[in-house]
């Protein structure tokens, strides 16, 4: 069974310079729309989970009622934000409808996370005290929490996981920062050679931490226009449309790597935080 992403929005109120999510889409889906997608993945009998991402989610005006709709199916439910719109008033209100928050944390200096462009046009950062301000809500609705970080050349000799060290995080996910080009975005400049992501890696043990070098067709990335995309390097683009195919019809035509999907599960690095 798979979990399968769904990312609601290209819209950001951050400007991270590691964010792939460029869809070239202005519109966006309706709730409707998302609904039918939900139903498609639900009815395949291959997907047991979603995970709703942008963009940033939380702009979606509609989250909180896909959310639900999600959880009255059985599936489980995971968001991935910056963590900057999240709020008490929101998780009390949807957070029994939610297993996991995967907060997208690049970094802990306030000065990097600008370089990143991980921050808002006022320059607002999501660092350790905003994140501190709602783990509290989050360990009070047994949400489970998760952290990815992208690697890259503004943070791979960053000291890291000292600022995880007793708090409750069930997963840490490092990756490294993956080459993207669409023509008209690409992240060039910010990518490091595996030396360096090693280096990262060494200097930040911690429990519950799963390494990534690739990303390569082990994702099932749907974007804001409802198409399953294919994000080999090579061949960049749409596999198809899940508001007008069936999800198995367009996951026989995916150019899935199934042994590293799977081993995302299985390789959790259990080091003393």
């Amino acid at each position: 069974m798979f979990k399968v992403n769904l990312h609601l929005l290209e819209g950001c109120n951050f400007h991270c310079r590691t964010c792939f999510a460029h869809f070239d889409s202005k519109r966006l889906l309706s709730v409707e729309e998302w609904k039918h997608i939900i139903d498609n993945l639900y009815k395949s009998g291959q997907v047991n989970a979603v995970n709703f991402a942008g963009g940033e989610p939380f702009l979606y005006p509609y989250l909180g009622e896909l959310v639900e709709y999600a959880h009255s199916l059985n599936l489980k439910v995971s968001i991935i934000t910056n963590g900057s719109l999240v709020t008490k008033a929101w998780l009390d209100k949807y957070a029994h409808c939610v297993d996991m928050i995967g907060f997208s944390i690049d970094s802990f200096n306030r000065n990097i996370s600008i370089t990143m462009g991980r921050c808002s046009h006022n320059k607002q950062t999501f660092g350790i005290d905003e994140f501190l301000n709602i783990y509290p809500y989050l360990l009070e609705h047994n949400i489970k929490i998760k952290i990815n970080t992208v690697v890259n050349r503004f943070n791979y000799k960053e000291q890291f996981s000292h600022n995880l060290v007793g708090l409750k995080i069930d997963r840490w996910k490092v990756l490294k920062v993956k080459e993207f080009n669409n023509g008209k975005f690409n992240n060039h400049d910010l990518l490091i050679t595996m030396e360096q992501f090693n280096e990262f890696v060494k200097a930040n043990p911690y429990k519950n931490r799963i390494v990534e070098d690739s990303l390569v067709n082990s994702y099932f990335v749907i974007d804001a226009n409802g198409n399953l995309l294919d994000n080999s390097p090579e061949a960049y683009g749409t596999v198809g449309s899940l508001l007008t195919e069936k999800f198995n019809d367009v996951f026989s035509r995916f150019n899935f790597d199934r042994a590293l999907y799977e081993s995302r599960y299985t390789k959790t690095e259990l080091y003393a935080a």
